[in-house]
């Protein structure tokens, strides 16, 4: 069992002693004075209209609000200068009131701020590496880039840790910038994404945003969406497939041709509308020479799908020219 130190003469600690009395008070000159000075200045506070202790409820929702933006307790307290106990305590007694000093020290940290030393939230680490996997990069290859063990990588793409390090962070950032524009050839890690719905890079708008969703189709949402995904062969996302059975039951009084029929339909517009945004997309890079993300503000489309739309759908190659048909031509 770990002992406390003992506080030095001359300050407020060693003046009162313990509580359970395993350490008596202190009575020495240095210590007096200490005291007597604390309370001359909560005296001077407290006819100054500033008391020592203030209301926690500002304080704890200030708490809640880190909290919720994936802060640890840990954290807060590295950043606030008070003891992780402080905020558990407070956490625990939202009814009562806290040091002002403290309290006002928790109020100055930055929501959302994570420090270099800190940990930050999963959720965009775990997507990446999901991300990597939907391409064909397995974790033995990610692992490698990261300079991290195999296991590590394969516990957060199952999702197992709430938060993960700067450096974790930074590594997974690394490993896709390295990877991102690269043919994987994993079909063990390709298969298992498609088996657990996990989306591509690509699919997301911002990959760390906690409610942000995966856009597959750039119709998501919609029965057109569903289709793609039918056609295209993506895993299906919860968006089209509540949206198709909406479709289904806002029919339902058709007879059962032209149900058919209109499904038909709307199979055949998907199958080829990906394509041609590809081909449009390309048409106006060359002409007028815009950046993908200039088409696809033209296109009104997202720039993570045009990116999906450019890659399933490359450009048809160039026909050879032999030298026979040069000379001829």
């Amino acid at each position: 069992m770990t002992t406390r130190p003992t506080p030095p003469h001359g300050t407020q600690g060693r003046y009162k002693g313990t509580a359970s009395g395993s350490r008596p008070p202190c009575r020495c000159p240095k210590c007096v004075a200490c005291a007597s000075r604390a309370g001359q200045e909560r005296t001077l506070d407290r006819l100054a209209g500033r008391p020592r202790r203030m209301d926690a409820a500002p304080v704890l929702e200030h708490l809640h609000k880190c909290l919720a933006a994936g802060m640890t307790q840990g954290l807060i307290a590295r950043q606030a200068g008070v003891n992780q106990s402080t905020i558990s305590r407070l956490l625990r007694r939202p009814n009562a009131q806290c040091q002002r000093s403290q309290g006002e020290r928790i109020l100055a940290v930055r929501v959302g701020d994570f420090s270099a030393d800190g940990y930050r939230p999963s959720i965009g680490t775990m997507r990446r590496v999901r991300g990597l996997y939907a391409a064909g990069h397995g974790p033995r290859k990610v692992a490698a880039i990261m300079e991290t063990a195999e296991t590590r990588l394969i516990d957060i793409a199952r999702g197992i840790y709430g938060h993960v390090t700067l450096k974790t962070d930074m590594a997974v950032r690394e490993a896709v910038a390295v990877l991102r524009d690269q043919l994987g050839t994993d079909s063990v890690a390709r298969d298992r994404a498609f088996r657990e719905g996990w989306p591509p890079l690509g699919a997301w708008d911002d990959i760390d945003d906690p409610n942000a969703v995966p856009e597959w189709t750039g119709r998501c949402g919609t029965d057109r969406g569903y289709w793609m995904h039918r056609r295209q062969r993506l895993p299906m996302c919860p968006r089209c497939e509540k949206a198709h059975e909406e479709w289904i039951e806002e029919h339902a009084d058709l007879d059962g041709v032209t149900l058919n029929q209109l499904q038909f339909a709307a199979r055949a517009a998907a199958t080829t509308r990906e394509a041609d945004l590809a081909h449009d997309a390309r048409e106006l890079m060359r002409v007028s020479g815009l950046s993908v993300e200039q088409a696809a503000e033209r296109l009104e489309v997202t720039r993570p799908h045009l990116h999906q739309a450019l890659k399933r759908h490359p450009a048809p190659a160039e026909p050879v020219v032999t030298t026979n048909e040069a000379v001829a031509a």
